[in-house]
C-alpha cells in the first residue's frame, strides 16, 4: 500500500524554484520517499503500508495555504440561490408518493406492511424509504407528507455537500475551488435536479447514496471502516430503489477492474469488506421479501414490466440527452477520465461513466419512465465534479498547445480558458430545461395540465432560438416530447403537480371522518391508488393498473407497443373485479349534505360539516350495510315492499305502489327470443366489463350474453299491464345507445316510448308518467339486434309508482329522466 502526497510549492527552501530542488529531494529519497517524474508539482510516493514522518505535517501545511477565503465563498452563493428559486418553482406532491404512504399507514396501525388488509403485495419499491417515514410517524408523530418534504430536502443538501467534498479533494490550489465551483453551478443550475427535491417520492435519497458510494470509492478504496461505509451506502441505495442492484455491480466490476489494470495485489479482505454488508443485506431484504410477499421480486415490476420496449426507450434517452446536455457532459467526463486514470482518486469518472452507460441500458429496454428524467436523477451531481476536471483539463491542453505555437497572451491562463468554456457548457446544459420548467411552471388546472406536452418555439423562446444549433436542438426536442407524451413517457412534473392538488383537495378531508363507517366488504376499483387510499384508509381499493395488485399485474397485455402507455398497459382479467366484490363507488368529500346529494345517491356524515357522498352496486347492499346509520338518499330502493321504494326525478317525487319485475329468481313472466336474454342468475355480469352500478339485487335482464357478450342478439316483452292516470313507469336501465337497441313501452302493439342506455354499465333511473296512456293495454319489450360493441341493454327495478306531491329540491341534482 502506497500514499502520495502532492509537493506544494513552499516545501522549496529559500525561495528556489523547482529545478533547483535537487538537496531538498536526495533528502526525501533517503528517508525512504521516491520521486515520480512528472510536470511540476512533482508527487512524493511512501512505498509500501509505513508512512514518513513528516506526511501529515506536509498535508496539513499543503491544505491550510489552499483553505478558500470568505471572497471566494460567497461566489458560490449565487448557485444555491438557483437552486432553491427551481425547486421552490418545482415544487408538487406526485401521486405515487401516496401509495406508499398507505403501507406505512397500515404498517403503525398494526395491519402489515400491505395495501389491502390480508393482501399482501409489495406495491413499492423504496422499501428504506417506507421505514423511514413509517419511523417518524411512528416515534415522533411526524406525518409522511411533511416526513417526506424534510428527508428529500436533507438528502438535497447532503447531495450537494458531496459534490463539494469531492470536487475539493480532486484537485489542488486555485484549481481545487475552480472545479468545485464549475461543479456546483452545473448541479445547482439543473432544473431537472431540482424538480425531485420535492414530490415525497425517494429519488433524491436514492441520488444521496448513490453520490455517496461513489465519492467512497474514489478516494478511500483501501480503508477499512470507508469499505464498510461504502458497502451499507451500496446497500441502502438497494433498499431504496431496485436500479441499486445494478450500480452496486457497477461498483464491483469497477473495482476489479482497476486493480487488475493499475497492477494492484487483489486483496479479498478489501472484496468482502466493500460488498461483505452490502450482499448479507440485500440477501436479507429478499429472503424478508419471498417470505412474507411470496415473491422474489417486487409487484410492480410485474405490472410496469410488459415486454421490452427500446423505441420508447431510445426516445425518452435522446430526450434526456437534448435537454439536459448530457451530450456535453458525458464526452468532458471522459476527457477528465483520458488524463486522470492512474492518479490516486482520479479514475472515479471512469466509475461514473460505467453506471451512467449502465443505467441507459437498463432505461432503453423498458422504455424509459413515466415521470419526467426521475430515473436519471443521480446523472447530474456524479458527471458535476468530472465535468469540471474535464474543462479544467480541456483548458490545460490547450494552453500548452497555445504556448507552444506562441499565440497565448498573458492574460489567457487556464482558470480564464476554463470559464470561456464553462459558459457555453452551462448553457446549452440548462437552457431547454430551464425554459420548459419556467414556462410550465405556471400552468394551472387539471383540464390545462392533462397530457401536457409544451411547444418551444419563437413565441416562448425567441432568445434562446439565436444561438448557434439551438434551433435544430429545440426542434428534436419538440418531436420527442411529443411522441412521448401520447405514450405517457415523460410526463411533466406540472400534470403530476395538478392532478395531485385535484386529488388532495377532494380526498384530504376524510383525515377527518370517522374510523369504520366503510362496511368491511365494500370495495372499489380504481386507476391511481395514491392519495384517495391513502385518507381513506378502511376502503379496500383494486388497481386498474395492478401497481398493488398481484392478480392485475400479471395480466397478459397484447397490444402492441405502438398502443402502449407506459406503466399502464395492465388490466384486471375477465370476472375478476366480480369475484373480489367491487361495490363501491365513493365520491370526493362534500361540506354539506345537499352537495353530497348532488354528487351521488346516498350521503352519510361522518364528521362535523363532513359529508361522504357515495353509489353502490347493489341498492339492496347499501340498506342492509347500512340499516343502523343515518343515511340519506335522493332515490331510496327496497326489494322487499314496493311502498318502500322513493324516487325523485325532476323535482317530481314518487313512491312505489306494484312491483311489474325484479328479474331475482325468475324473469317475472317475460317471454324471451333469441340467445341474447339472461340475467344475472345465469350469468355473471362483469366478465370482460367495468364494474356495474345501481341495480337493486343480484338480478338483472340483459342482453349480454354469458360467453358471446355483445354479438346475440334477441328480444323479451313484459306481461301486459294497466296504469292509472296519475301513475309512472320507473326503472333502472343501462348499457348500450345504438339505435338497433333498447326499452320500448307499447301501448296497444303501438310504440309510445324508447329508452337506450349511454354506453355505460352504471344505471339511470327513468320515471315516465303514464297519464296519457293509462287507460290502454301496456307492454315493456327489450329489444336488441346490435352485435357491435355495446351491443347490450340491461333492465331492473321495473315497478309503478304514484306521485308524493310537487317540491323545489334546493341544492339536489335531479337525476337524469326522461
Amino acid at each position: 500500500m502506497s500514499r502520495s502526497l502532492t509537493w506544494p510549492e513552499p516545501l522549496t527552501r529559500g525561495g528556489e524554484r523547482p529545478s533547483d530542488c535537487k538537496p531538498l529531494t536526495r533528502s526525501l529519497v533517503s528517508r525512504g520517499w521516491t520521486f515520480n517524474r512528472r510536470p511540476w508539482p512533482p508527487c512524493l510516493i511512501v512505498p509500501g503500508t509505513g508512512h514518513s514522518p513528516n506526511a501529515k505535517r506536509l498535508a496539513v501545511r499543503s491544505h491550510a495555504l489552499q483553505r478558500p477565503t470568505a471572497l471566494q465563498v460567497l461566489t458560490f452563493a449565487p448557485w444555491f440561490g438557483c437552486l432553491i428559486w427551481l425547486s421552490s418553482a418545482a415544487w408538487f406532491w406526485c401521486d405515487d408518493a401516496f401509495i406508499s404512504f398507505r403501507y406505512v399507514r397500515n404498517l403503525i396501525e398494526g395491519r402489515g406492511l400491505v395495501f389491502n388488509p390480508g393482501e399482501y403485495v409489495e406495491g413499492y419499491t423504496n422499501f428504506l424509504w417506507v421505514l423511514e417515514l413509517a419511523g417518524l410517524w411512528s416515534l415522533f408523530g411526524v406525518r409522511p407528507e411533511a416526513a417526506a418534504v424534510a428527508l428529500s430536502s436533507i438528502y438535497t443538501i447532503g447531495t450537494v455537500a458531496l459534490v463539494l467534498v469531492w470536487a475539493t479533494h480532486s484537485s489542488l490550489g486555485r484549481q481545487r475551488l475552480l472545479i468545485a465551483w464549475m461543479a456546483l453551478g452545473l448541479v445547482c443550475t439543473s432544473a431537472t435536479f431540482a424538480v425531485w427535491t420535492s414530490s415525497g417520492l425517494e429519488t433524491r435519497q436514492f441520488t444521496f447514496y448513490v453520490v455517496a458510494a461513489t465519492v467512497g470509492m474514489a478516494f478511500a478504496p483501501k480503508r477499512r471502516g470507508a469499505q464498510v461505509a461504502i458497502s451499507l451506502c451500496l446497500a441502502a441505495a438497494a433498499y431504496t430503489r431496485p436500479e441499486g442492484l445494478m450500480l452496486a455491480g457497477c461498483c464491483l466490476a469497477y473495482h476489479t477492474i482497476r486493480n487488475t489494470t493499475l497492477g494492484q495485489v487483489f486483496a479479498w479482505r478489501d472484496l468482502v469488506a466493500l460488498f461483505g454488508p452490502f450482499a448479507a443485506l440485500v440477501a436479507a431484504h429478499f429472503l424478508f421479501r419471498c417470505g412474507y410477499y411470496g415473491e422474489w421480486l417486487p409487484n410492480t415490476y410485474y405490472a410496469k414490466h410488459v415486454r421490452p420496449w427500446y423505441e420508447s426507450g431510445f426516445r425518452y434517452l435522446v430526450a434526456a440527452v437534448l435537454e439536459t446536455g448530457l451530450y456535453l457532459l458525458v464526452p468532458l467526463t471522459g476527457w477528465a477520465l483520458r488524463r486522470r486514470w492512474r492518479r490516486p482518486g482520479g479514475s472515479a469518472p471512469a466509475l461514473v461513466l460505467l453506471m451512467v452507460f449502465a443505467h441507459m441500458a437498463y432505461l432503453l429496454r423498458i422504455g424509459g419512465d413515466h415521470f419526467e428524467f426521475r430515473p436519471l436523477d443521480f446523472y447530474w451531481p456524479l458527471l458535476a465534479v468530472p465535468t469540471a476536471q474535464g474543462i479544467c483539463d480541456l483548458s490545460t491542453d490547450l494552453q500548452a498547445r497555445m504556448k507552444r505555437q506562441r499565440r497565448s497572451p498573458a492574460w489567457l491562463s487556464v482558470p480564464v480558458l476554463s470559464l470561456g468554456l464553462f459558459c457555453p457548457v452551462l448553457l446549452y446544459a440548462n437552457a431547454i430545461q430551464v425554459a420548459l420548467l419556467v414556462k410550465s411552471a405556471g400552468r394551472q388546472g387539471r383540464p390545462e395540465t392533462k397530457g401536457f406536452y409544451l411547444e418551444l418555439d419563437r413565441g416562448n423562446i425567441g432568445w434562446l432560438l439565436r444561438l448557434p444549433a439551438m434551433p435544430a436542438l429545440v426542434a428534436i426536442s419538440n418531436d420527442l416530447r411529443r411522441q412521448n407524451t401520447k405514450h405517457a413517457v415523460g410526463a411533466r412534473f406540472v400534470e403530476h403537480r395538478e392532478f395531485a392538488r385535484l386529488q388532495r383537495s377532494d380526498w384530504a378531508p376524510y383525515e377527518r371522518a370517522e374510523r369504520g363507517v366503510i362496511p368491511t366488504d365494500a370495495a372499489m376499483r380504481l386507476g391511481v391508488v395514491g392519495i384517495a387510499p391513502f385518507y381513506v384508509p378502511d376502503l379496500t381499493f383494486i388497481d386498474s393498473f395492478g401497481l398493488t395488485d398481484a392478480t392485475v399485474a400479471r395480466t397478459r397485455v397484447r397490444k402492441p407497443n405502438s398502443k402502449r402507455i407506459i406503466a399502464h398497459d395492465r388490466r384486471p382479467p375477465a370476472n375478476y373485479l366480480y369475484e373480489r366484490g367491487v361495490n363501491f363507488l365513493l365520491r370526493p368529500a362534500a361540506g354539506s349534505e345537499a352537495e353530497a346529494l348532488a354528487a351521488a345517491n346516498y350521503a352519510l356524515e361522518v364528521a362535523h360539516e363532513l359529508w361522504m357522498p357515495f353509489d353502490v352496486g347493489d341498492h339492496q347492499w347499501a340498506n342492509d350495510r347500512f340499516a343502523h346509520r343515518d343515511l340519506r338518499t335522493v332515490h331510496r330502493f327496497d326489494l322487499g315492499e314496493a311502498a318502500g321504494n322513493r324516487f325523485r326525478v325532476n323535482d317530481e317525487e314518487y313512491h312505489g305502489e306494484r312491483f311489474l319485475a325484479r328479474f331475482e329468481d325468475d324473469f317475472d313472466g317475460w317471454e324471451r327470443e333469441g340467445t341474447a336474454i339472461t340475467n344475472r342468475r345465469d350469468h355473471a355480469l362483469y366478465h370482460r366489463q367495468a364494474p356495474i352500478y345501481g341495480h337493486v339485487g343480484p338480478g338483472v335482464l340483459t342482453s349480454y350474453h354469458p360467453t358471446d357478450g355483445d354479438v346475440p342478439v334477441g328480444t323479451a316483452r313484459s306481461p301486459t299491464f294497466v296504469a292509472e292516470p296519475d301513475q309512472a313507469l320507473v326503472f333502472l336501465i343501462a348499457g348500450g345507445k345504438a339505435d338497433a337497441l333498447g326499452l320500448r313501452l307499447l301501448a296497444d302493439g303501438r310504440e309510445v316510448q324508447t329508452w337506450r342506455g349511454e354506453n355505460s354499465d352504471r344505471f339511470r333511473l327513468v320515471a315516465y308518467p303514464l297519464s296519457a296512456v293509462a287507460s290502454h293495454t301496456l307492454q315493456l319489450e327489450l329489444f336488441d339486434h346490435d352485435a357491435t360493441r355495446w351491443g347490450h341493454l340491461m333492465v331492473d327495478h321495473v315497478m309503478l309508482a304514484g306521485p308524493l306531491g310537487t317540491q323545489p329540491v334546493t341544492g339536489r341534482r335531479a337525476p337524469p329522466g326522461i
